[in-house]
């Protein structure tokens, strides 16, 4: 029994999960190869990053509670019943929800900056030491992963915000619909650039700054894949709890959530963000080794390859 928790503290140093030739050829193949051999020590860093959502979570039922149990007459201060909480009420609590959301999310990017090092190195078919390398990766990083959380929070309270004020003023000119769209833009783009942003911090020794301008111009250089492999985890799910009336989906879905849900989310963001690596910063770095994961091209030139004997033998 000591031997699993110590495997699981200190993982196998120096095994990868395939031999140079069993490699993947694509990053598809190798993404589906990792994931298979991963996925049951993918469950224990979700279950670990759910201690760190717990704020994120509570925060977010009191406040659900307060809404369908009514609300309180602030002249009368009388108990409203659920159907008489106003637009306006609502409104306000939605305001005080994403207010609170902010050290909510700076707690939660804590966890996952501590994740992004050992996906990162799974998702390249590296070894990790997992709970070590989470514990070093967020005594290492915490600083940037509570700016990085307290951007992400930030950025859904103004983007909230604005989206109400040039809501009421395109009432009047639709001039207004162009601000308010850009406001959306730029909250959609700064999320997507969240998919680029952790495992670059703990891949290289760059400024935060620096990170999340490299981010932004990955993201937008590779727009399309950016929107696919952040919409379609991202809001899948909660599409399928949505269009479906029924409890037994929302239970499945938070199964899944609690189960695997992030984990698996951020494992193929992480996948996605090594190929950005390697096409645009690993080429620029001395040193730094490209297509990590995949088999080398020298394998399928060595195997192609028909020599005066293989003639012979046809």
């Amino acid at each position: 029994m000591s031997g699993l928790f110590n495997s699981f503290y200190y993982g196998k140093a120096g095994k990868a999960d395939f031999t140079p030739e069993q490699l993947p050829k694509t990053r598809v193949e190798l993404f589906f190869s990792m994931l298979r051999v991963r996925f049951s020590s993918m469950i224990g860093l979700n279950l670990l990053y759910f201690l760190f959502s717990l704020p994120a979570i509570l925060w977010t039922f009191i406040n659900y509670l307060a809404i369908t149990s009514g609300s309180v007459d602030p002249e009368t201060g009388e108990q409203l019943a659920e159907a008489a909480v106003t637009a306006g009420q609502a409104s306000t609590y939605l305001f005080q929800w994403l207010l609170g959301m902010i050290p909510c999310m700076m707690i939660s990017s804590v966890g996952r900056m501590g994740l992004a090092l050992t996906l990162r190195n799974w998702a390249r078919d590296d070894h990790s030491f997992v709970m070590s390398d989470i514990k070093d990766t967020i005594k290492g990083n915490w600083k940037q992963a509570l700016i990085v959380g307290f951007i992400s929070g930030f950025s859904l309270l103004i983007a909230y915000i604005c989206y109400m004020y040039y809501g009421g003023m395109s009432a009047g000119s639709l001039f207004w619909v162009f601000p308010q769209a850009l406001v959306l833009i730029f909250c959609v783009l700064w999320w997507m650039a969240t998919m680029l942003i952790y495992p670059m911090v703990v891949t290289y020794d760059m400024k935060l700054r620096t990170v999340i301008q490299n981010s932004v111009i990955m993201v937008i250089a590779r727009l399309p894949f950016s929107v696919l492999f952040w919409a379609v985890p991202t809001f899948l799910p909660l599409a399928i709890g949505y269009f479906i009336p029924s409890n037994i989906p929302l239970l499945v879905i938070g199964l899944y959530y609690l189960l695997i849900g992030y984990a698996l989310y951020q494992f193929m963001t992480i996948s996605y963000a090594n190929s950005c690596f390697d096409r645009f910063l690993n080429p620029r770095i001395d040193g730094a080794e490209i297509n990590k994961g995949l088999r080398d091209p020298s394998y399928e030139d060595e195997d192609d390859t028909v020599t005066d004997e293989d003639i012979k033998n046809l």
